[in-house]
C-alpha cells in the first residue's frame, strides 16, 4: 500500500543557480585565425541537490529525501581553435 505522506507539487528542493563563465581572444596572422578560450563552469561553487530519494523506508540504509545527485563543483576547461 502507497501513502502520500505529503501532497504531490508541494515540496521542492533548492532552486539551482550555476554561473559559466567563457574568456576568449581571437589572434589573427595572415591566414591563420586562431581562437583561445577559458571555460569556468559553475563559477560560485554552487551546491544544490538535483535528484533525491523520494520513497520512505523503514530502513538504516536509506532515508526519506536523501541526495542522489547534487551540482558538479567548479571546474575550468581551455580550449583552442585553429582555422586555416
Amino acid at each position: 500500500m502507497t501513502v502520500n505522506l505529503v501532497a504531490p507539487g508541494t515540496m521542492y528542493g533548492d532552486r539551482l543557480n550555476q554561473l559559466d563563465l567563457r574568456f576568449g581572444k581571437v589572434l589573427r596572422t595572415g591566414q591563420l585565425r586562431t581562437v583561445v578560450s577559458v571555460d569556468v563552469y559553475n563559477a560560485l561553487n554552487a551546491n544544490p541537490v538535483l535528484t533525491e530519494n523520494a520513497a520512505y523506508r523503514d530502513t538504516s540504509l536509506s532515508g526519506w529525501r536523501i541526495p542522489t545527485s547534487i551540482l558538479p563543483a567548479r571546474f575550468v576547461k581551455f580550449g583552442v581553435q585553429v582555422d586555416f
